[in-house]
């Protein structure tokens, strides 16, 4: 398995036939579906979201999507690599990279940052990252204090 550098957190995608467009490619916006599947996954593995509704919890505000190559459903293997990148104090950047495996070589479908915005939804307003989070995400990506 090919790991790119400076990613650790890997999630398997299943390329289904309802995610092609008339082309035979899968269609941009499922793109979003595949970054949200695994950052949501990531959220749960490294303890920073239990999957419950809670007071303080996390928003989108920017998704940036550099599409590479297209991924077909003859494709062997697609796989997104998240990472977060950038700690700051209310927000951090999450990195995805999606690849897809053909005939045994790793190709990059496309590159994506997103901002996640820490939220309280009783109050309705952005807040600090949680120091308990801060401290999963440095200790799980090897970032430092404040990175950005």
């Amino acid at each position: 398995m090919f790991v790119p550098e400076g990613y650790r957190y890997r999630t398997p995608i299943a390329i289904r036939y309802g995610d092609m467009d008339t082309l035979g490619h899968v269609n941009n916006a499922k793109y979003l579906t595949y970054l949200e599947q695994s950052r949501v996954s990531y959220f749960r593995d490294q303890k920073l979201w239990d999957g419950s509704i809670s007071a303080t919890g996390m928003i989108v505000a920017r998704v940036e999507i550099d599409f590479k190559a297209p991924i077909t459903v003859a494709d062997e293997e697609a796989v997104v690599w998240t990472r977060v990148s950038r700690l700051g104090g209310k927000s951090f950047d999450m990195e995805h990279l999606i690849l897809v495996k053909r005939n045994d070589l790793p190709v990059t479908a496309a590159i994506s940052r997103t901002v996640i915005v820490v939220f309280d939804y009783i109050r309705n307003a952005t807040v600090q990252i949680p120091d308990a989070w801060r401290s999963l995400m440095i200790d799980y990506d090897g970032l430092g204090p404040a990175s950005g």
